[in-house]
């Protein structure tokens, strides 16, 4: 999961506001202080509203953001409503971009493009499709020198958590809790040979294994005809090609989605030692074993929004993206089961994380050579820094790759685990306010009146079940 990187030796505390002006190009005048945070786009509608499936940066979702119908009743809008300070200001970055910023200020190398990433750059898409800052100055927050908080589907790597400390210091480290579980849908757009749209599909892990990997090239695979329910004597029409879209930055989605695939395609004898998926946030890897390039006819997109919006764009098409940001961008587009299950209607109670799955103070340090998997090492056996408290929490992805652990059998079997990401050391007087952001996911209270997370969403709240961390622990991690 890394990245050619070239590391910055200092970490900029205080941002000149005079660059961070010209940064930001606008202001935005808020009347109380914003926190400000991004990265991972699976939960966004669920933490800010449905802004977030037409906006890269959505703010004040209880006061301002007054056009979006749910927003107040998203994860932040009630946070603000509930503490009554302050705003929250939320990028959708991506999660790999999100930890980048997180350890900002820092340059990395991202598909061949030198990149400045930092909470004070605008909130935009550089030509490579990738999100280097926060915006910051657009909500005023032109002194900030770090993001108050981040988001991120795919848990630490050993390369993010050297990064953090690369700009930071050896003794200043990030903050993660898993807060929030997603279900990852197959969305799709295709039309049948009289020309009738494709609206019902129910496919299996063999053959979503057969087209993520290529081997299926043409909707008329045989082996595809039985994941479709099409009129009576209409057929696939064999004249199209499968156009996979993929997420094109560094994503959760990808990870989680491709943490599935590890294992159910090794499970069902499809791939080997020298040809497998493997766990990882970009996708050029996840399907680098099958594939020498991408096919010239497979789409990448920035972010789930895009994703979904490429779907509906493009004819014959198939991708893999986050269920509530398929169903906002177009309330249409036609979603998939997976093993007779929806990601909705299949996908609704809350998951429970008990000791049993949780590593602490660990990150993920690559995939297996054998099988793809993803490899877990405590900071302590890399031989790096570690946190005297135990503020790290990773659940390991082979608990939520397949039903049976986390995800009960009898649910949508392709899940993530999205995390909030903070940092130990430097809050300043915005500690408090920090702090009951990132625990407001474990509160009953906020849980209540939470409309984007729950029920048919696809987003589903945590239960912290027996020896598991508590909130107050997530937010006695916070520091000045």
């Amino acid at each position: 999961m890394s990245y050619g990187i070239r590391k910055l030796s200092t970490r900029t505390k205080l941002v000149a506001a005079a660059l961070a002006l010209a940064l930001a190009g606008v202001s935005h005048a808020q009347t109380s202080p914003t926190l400000v945070g991004g990265g991972a786009t699976l939960p966004s509608i669920g933490y800010v509203g449905t802004n977030a499936a037409t906006n890269l940066q959505v703010w004040g979702t209880s006061s301002d953001n007054t056009s979006d119908p749910i927003a107040a009743t998203s994860l932040f809008g009630v946070y603000e409503a509930t503490s009554g300070n302050p705003n929250v200001s939320y990028c959708l970055t991506g999660s790999g971009a999100g930890k980048d910023i997180l350890a900002s200020p820092i340059s990395l190398t991202v598909n061949g493009l030198l990149t400045a990433f930092s909470v004070q750059n605008t909130c935009a898409k550089n030509s490579v499709g990738t999100v280097p800052g926060f915006g910051a100055p657009l909500v005023g927050e032109t002194s900030l020198g770090q993001p108050n908080f981040a988001g991120a589907d795919a848990p630490l790597a050993e390369s993010d958590y050297e990064n953090y400390q690369s700009t930071n210091g050896t003794t200043e480290y990030p903050t993660e809790f898993p807060a929030v579980a997603g279900a990852v849908a197959i969305a799709f757009n295709l039309l049948d040979d009289q020309g009738n749209a494709v609206v019902a599909a129910n496919f299996s892990d063999t053959q979503l294994c057969n087209i993520f990997s290529g081997t299926d090239s043409n909707w008329d695979s045989s082996d595809l005809a039985s994941a479709f329910t099409l009129k009576s004597g209409d057929t696939l029409n064999n004249s199209q090609p499968i156009n996979v879209v993929y997420r094109s930055d560094g994503s959760g989605t990808t990870f989680s989605f491709s943490n599935h695939l590890t294992y159910a395609c090794a499970a069902l004898g499809i791939g080997s030692a020298s040809a497998h998926f493997v766990a990882n946030q970009t996708f050029t890897t996840v399907v680098g074993l099958y594939k020498s390039t991408v096919p010239s006819n497979w789409v990448g997109a920035s972010g789930n929004p895009a994703v979904a919006t490429a779907i509906q764009n493009t004819s014959a098409s198939i991708g893999y993206v986050e269920t509530a940001n398929a169903l906002q961008t177009n309330p249409s587009i036609s979603i998939a089961d997976v093993g007779g299950l929806s990601p909705t209607a299949n996908f609704g109670s809350k998951l429970t994380i008990t000791a049993a799955d949780l590593a602490y103070n660990s990150v993920i340090t690559g995939a297996s050579s054998t099988n793809g998997e993803a490899t877990v090492a405590t900071l302590s056996s890399l031989g790096l820094p570690v946190p005297a408290t135990s503020c790290i929490a990773l659940v390991n992805p082979a608990e939520y790759a397949t039903p049976g652990n986390i995800v009960p059998s009898g649910t949508y079997p392709i899940v993530a685990i999205s995390y909030l990401l903070g940092n130990a050391q430097g809050n300043g007087t915005e500690q408090a306010d920090v702090q009951g952001l990132l625990e407001s996911p474990y509160s009953s209270t906020v849980q209540a009146k939470v409309t984007t997370i729950g029920g048919t969403t696809g987003l589903q709240f945590l239960t912290l079940g027996k020896g598991s961390f508590t909130a107050t622990q997530v937010g006695t991690c916070l520091g000045e």
